[in-house]
């Protein structure tokens, strides 16, 4: 008689409920190749800040308005240092203090908050425009918009 060694169950990956893969988690790197963010949307389909045109992640619930909605923080994690507040002066004379954070391997900043660390503190957490990458090791295909249309003709 065979003597059983295990009795274990096997299961697939398509035994997922249609709610997980409906969504999925999207991951961005940084220009060398380093792993930066993981986020439940993509990039593409997140707001815009306009004074910068950064992306923005909401990282708190917004309070239910008058009708009764209310916006869901989004779901992130961002490996990357911070360092020392940035403070800049806008276009318009306004001063804003960043607080912005620089890929772990190459150095580059990729995003900032308005509010001091911990990361995800604040209300929003914002991701500069062509910091980052869906695809591991090939150029964001908007890192150079700003060079390239200030280039003379």
């Amino acid at each position: 008689m065979p003597k059983v060694i295990s009795r274990s169950v096997v299961s697939a990956s398509n035994d997922q409920d249609d709610a997980q893969r409906a969504h999925p988690l999207h991951v961005f790197y940084c220009c060398c190749g380093e792993f930066v963010l993981v986020c439940d949307v993509d990039l593409a389909a997140l707001p815009r800040r306009p004074l910068d045109d950064s992306y923005v992640l909401r990282c708190l619930d917004s309070p239910r308005d008058e009708n009764g909605k209310m916006r869901k923080a989004r779901i992130f994690k961002i490996n990357a240092k911070q360092r020392d507040p940035v403070l800049l002066k806008r276009p318009d004379g306004s001063l804003e203090r960043q607080y912005r954070f620089y890929c772990s391997r190459c150095e580059l900043p990729v995003g900032y908050e308005a509010t001091p660390p911990p990361l995800k503190s604040g209300q929003y957490t914002y991701i500069l425009k062509g910091a980052l990458t869906s695809v591991q090791g090939r150029r964001p295909p908007d890192a150079f918009e700003d060079l390239e249309s200030r280039q003379p003709a």
